[in-house]
């Protein structure tokens, strides 16, 4: 029973949605969240980016990859066909430093899409929906804001 109760804490609460974009509170930081256009049966190589925020105000951007990576591999995110490089071991990449940047370029952009290179060399390409993600990171940025608003209350 302290199991179940324990595990419902941690589910994330939504705090907002629009298109394939949603915004959840988790205990520690609020996340902006988006699907891939192509659909997977295995949710694990689901392909999926999110903007984490933090309550003091670090933020990260993450992908899960359909496929994993070629070790050593380049790993870009594009916004309208503007690179942004990301780090990148298995079936996850990760921002480096760059998240303000490719969030302004969403803010504008009407296109999104990660690409990297196989374990077998072949290069694979996921592309997302860009309806719904500006409001999905002005909510979780929001929702950290007010974590951050209510540490020591």
């Amino acid at each position: 029973m302290i199991g179940a109760a324990l595990l419902l804490a941690l589910q994330p609460t939504p705090v907002s949605a629009e298109g394939r974009w949603a915004a959840f509170e988790l205990p520690s930081h609020c996340e902006a969240r988006g699907r891939a256009w192509r659909e997977l049966k295995d949710a694990a190589e689901q392909p999926r980016i999110a903007f984490s925020f933090r309550p003091d105000g670090r933020i990260e951007m993450f992908a899960n990859l359909r496929r994993v990576m070629r070790e050593g591999a380049t790993v870009m995110i594009a916004v309208d066909g503007q690179p942004f490089l990301l780090a990148g071991q298995g079936r996850q990449a990760w921002s480096q430093g760059n998240e303000q940047a490719i969030i302004a370029a969403l803010r504008t952009g009407s296109r999104l899409r990660v690409t990297a290179t196989d374990r077998a060399g072949r290069r694979f390409t996921d592309y997302y929906p860009i309806d719904g993600v500006q409001t999905a990171i002005d909510a979780a940025a929001a929702c950290a804001a007010k974590k951050a608003g209510n540490k020591g209350a």
